[in-house]
């Protein structure tokens, strides 16, 4: 395992501004650095131009990872927006992947403004069913298997307390082999 003798900040700024001078390192950006800059989106900061995960993951030694063709000087702002990305072979970043997650709101201003009396927004529907009225697909847990928590099976019926995940649903498999109990032993 090697040691690397740590490099203090300002040797590796000095380094770096002979080498590329006074340009942000990040890819379009057209602003020159301040080095007195200390605090703000402007201060300048140290990038590791390949991502030090992506190195440590790729094997890549502690010297490799801060070696100086490794290190570019970027403005604070400019060092966040480009992240943990790993460039492209061409020197550019992929773009950044959007986020999947829809808030709550987001998915109710799809909702029809008035509830679907034919299928109850969905609860009365079986499973892969679309209304034909609203166009509403088949809710997770539909009204008509609703059941006492005493009288489910947690498989085809559902109570409250396995709808919130308290107590884990039966799979199919389960259900053909224990008949009914949903593998619990009693």
């Amino acid at each position: 395992m090697s040691t690397k003798t740590k490099i203090p900040r300002e040797q590796l700024v000095s380094d770096l501004v002979v080498r590329d001078g006074l340009a942000c390192g990040f890819p379009g950006c057209r602003e020159t650095l301040d080095t007195n800059v200390a605090d703000g989106p402007l201060e300048v900061t140290i990038d590791h131009w390949i991502p030090q995960h992506w190195g440590k993951a790729n094997g890549w030694t502690p010297d490799e990872i801060w070696d100086l063709s490794n290190l570019k000087l970027m403005h604070k702002k400019c060092n966040a927006k480009k992240g943990d990305r790993v460039p492209n072979a061409d020197g550019t970043l992929p773009e950044r992947i959007t986020r999947q997650f829809r808030y709550r709101r987001e998915k109710r201003a799809n909702r029809p403004d008035e509830p679907c009396t034919t299928c109850d927004n969905g609860h009365n529907l079986g499973v892969g069913e679309v209304c034909a009225m609203c166009g509403c697909d088949a809710q997770r847990f539909p009204r008509y298997a609703k059941a006492k928590a005493s009288e489910c099976d947690h498989a085809v019926f559902w109570c409250a307390w396995c709808s919130i995940g308290v107590i884990p649903r039966a799979g199919a498999t389960e259900m053909i082999m224990f008949g009914g109990e949903g593998g619990e032993d009693d």
